[in-house]
């Protein structure tokens, strides 16, 4: 029983230290990741290279469709006019089914973030073109009344997406003349959390209860994820200290999830690291952000 007591002591500070600041850097804000592996830990690296502390706690991973529907429309995706890649997940998977993008063929993005994953998803030949929304809303909608979506007729149009997700902006592509074929590329596949991230969690919620109330934010990018953290919270015992914390949402639909949760201090923010780390920054320099 000690042995095993010690043992995991030593493996929660071991994960602290993973998740500090480069060395030579104060924390500038503590934060919790919720979004999907891999991508999270390229996320939570650049932070660190900001000055903060990040957890990379993602509860689902991203899964890759080996479908034959999905090989067969990136093998024609130089026919396309527009491919629509409706999230970070969705550039990994072009990257490594089409590495070298054709000329011809535009990319689209709903928002920062995507658009941010082109640098690190790994194309040989990156797309001559990226069409995304220049400011919120960062949604479908947005994409599609850009040009040359905007007036689509003739245009065709693949959209590589997860299992789900909205298909009002796609019926309002086909009933303006657009031929769109949708591609489900990936899907969310449910983890459990590593224990060693969970103990360093419970370490950071105790020091929010000292002084100086040096508490995490938390980070949502899917609306899917709160429910999700809630079950893990619960089973450790840790979902009311937590929800205590400021919790940070890229989409109104997810604050509202947050809120309906029960988390107190729900804050928007726009999607993208860039803005991420704009709002740990902002709302570290504010009177008294940690205070919980």
């Amino acid at each position: 029983m000690r042995g095993g007591r010690r043992r995991r002591g030593v493996a929660a500070r071991r994960a602290r230290g993973a998740l500090a600041a480069r060395p030579g850097r104060r924390a500038v804000a503590r934060a919790v990741l919720t979004q999907a592996a891999p991508r999270v830990e390229a996320v939570a690296a650049r932070l660190r290279d900001r000055g903060h502390e990040v957890l990379a706690l993602a509860l689902t991973r991203i899964v890759e469709r080996g479908r034959a529907p999905l090989r067969e429309a990136i093998g024609r995706i130089d026919s396309f006019d527009v491919v629509v890649l409706v999230s970070p997940a969705a550039v990994q998977v072009a990257a490594r089914l089409a590495p070298e993008w054709p000329e011809r063929t535009a990319a689209a993005v709903v928002g920062p973030g995507s658009r941010a994953a082109f640098d690190d998803a790994g194309f040989r030949r990156a797309p001559l073109r990226i069409l995304s929304p220049g400011e919120p809303p960062f949604d479908g909608a947005a994409l599609a009344a850009l040009p040359p979506l905007e007036e689509p007729s003739g245009l065709r149009v693949l959209v590589l997406r997860g299992e789900s997700g909205s298909d009002a902006w796609i019926d309002a592509l086909r009933a303006r003349g657009a031929s769109v074929e949708v591609v489900a590329a990936y899907r969310h596949e449910a983890i459990d959390p590593d224990p060693d991230a969970l103990d360093a969690l419970r370490g950071w919620l105790d020091d929010a209860a000292r002084p100086p109330c040096f508490a995490p934010f938390f980070v949502f990018a899917q609306a899917a994820g709160v429910e999700r953290l809630d079950t893990v919270l619960a089973r450790t015992g840790l979902r009311e200290r937590a929800k205590r914390c400021i919790a940070l949402a890229i989409h109104p639909r997810i604050a509202q999830a947050l809120r309906d949760a029960g988390w107190r201090d729900v804050r928007a923010i726009a999607p993208g690291e860039q803005a991420l780390a704009r709002a740990l920054e902002s709302a570290s320099d504010s009177s008294s952000p940690h205070v919980v």
